[in-house]
């Protein structure tokens, strides 16, 4: 019986040190990560308050290395990084991509964007990490391109939407805003979907407007006004502004275009985006006949 009782508490001994063991790993895991975010902390302090474009993008490769690096580490796909205010950080519902994303605005005017994505297929999947590379300026009829990490059209996504596709493909809705030059803002509406499993594509042929088929849809309008594009839960739809420029003989001309009061949405349904125009967000429930 002595002996039993001195191996049970041995064992608790052990049990204790353990614990505590495992306990002091995790605490100095999050030690470090709480370091490496002020460091990241201080870098986007820099690049908002720096002048200069070169050394806007001094500070900016600093955040591009940093990320590098810490974004690999298995341990920063549920940390919050909350102290970073000047980047976009989204987690899907699904817990499988979390998004990092910013802007460097430069002097003259426009801007260049940024993005890491974690992927994690599934629970007991590594993290796998894309980097992603802005050439939104380089492409052309964006709306009709589906897009690979090293030609994304860069913006700043503030939401992600999970949803079910056909043929059992995941689609991850994004809304960004992108402040473009001195004359005109943007609003993009983009998809995220992952090709085999691992292989992030942007872009799907899911947005239908009327007889007309996208595979993302950009709203340009004046640097001057302020367009609506939100997810209502509720609904369960995108809703924004329509848009009209100030005169018809502007007809084109966007740093004239802004909201005319009523609005438009696009509802998921069997496997696209539909888009109802002339809604009433204001209503609990929106009648869909057009």
């Amino acid at each position: 019986m002595i002996q039993l009782k001195m191996h049970l508490s041995l064992s608790l001994v052990f049990i204790i040190i353990s614990s505590s063991g495992i306990y002091c790993q995790e605490s100095e895991e999050k030690s470090d990560l709480g370091k490496e975010e002020k460091i990241l902390e201080s870098y986007f302090d820099s690049l908002a308050t720096v002048r200069g474009d070169k050394e806007k993008e001094r500070y900016n490769q600093k955040i591009i290395h940093k990320f590098r690096y810490l974004l690999a580490q298995e341990q920063t796909f549920h940390y919050p990084f909350d102290s970073i205010q000047q980047a976009g950080i989204l987690f899907s519902s699904d817990n499988r991509v979390k998004i990092y994303n910013w802007n460097l605005p430069y002097d003259g005017g426009y801007h260049k964007y940024f993005c890491f994505i974690q992927y994690k297929k599934g629970k007991k999947d590594p993290i796998k990490l894309f980097e992603l590379t802005d050439q939104s300026d380089k492409i052309k009829n964006p709306e009709d391109k589906t897009l690979k990490p090293d030609n994304w059209y860069g913006a700043l996504y503030y939401r992600i939407i999970t949803i079910e596709g056909r043929d059992h493909q995941r689609y991850y809705t994004l809304l960004g805003y992108d402040p473009n030059d001195f004359l005109t803002n943007k609003k993009v509406i983009d998809v995220l979907y992952f090709k085999k499993g691992t292989n992030p594509a942007f872009g799907a042929p899911i947005f239908k407007n009327r007889k007309v088929t996208q595979r993302r849809i950009i709203f340009e309008y004046s640097e001057f006004a302020s367009m609506t594009l939100k997810y209502d839960e509720g609904k369960e739809m995108i809703i924004y502004d329509h848009l009209s420029p100030s005169e018809p003989k502007y007809e084109g001309q966007y740093e004239f275009y802004g909201p005319d009061f009523s609005y438009d949405g696009l509802k998921y349904e069997n496997g696209i985006w539909n888009t109802y125009f002339d809604l009433d967000p204001r209503l609990n429930k929106i009648e869909l006949n057009n």
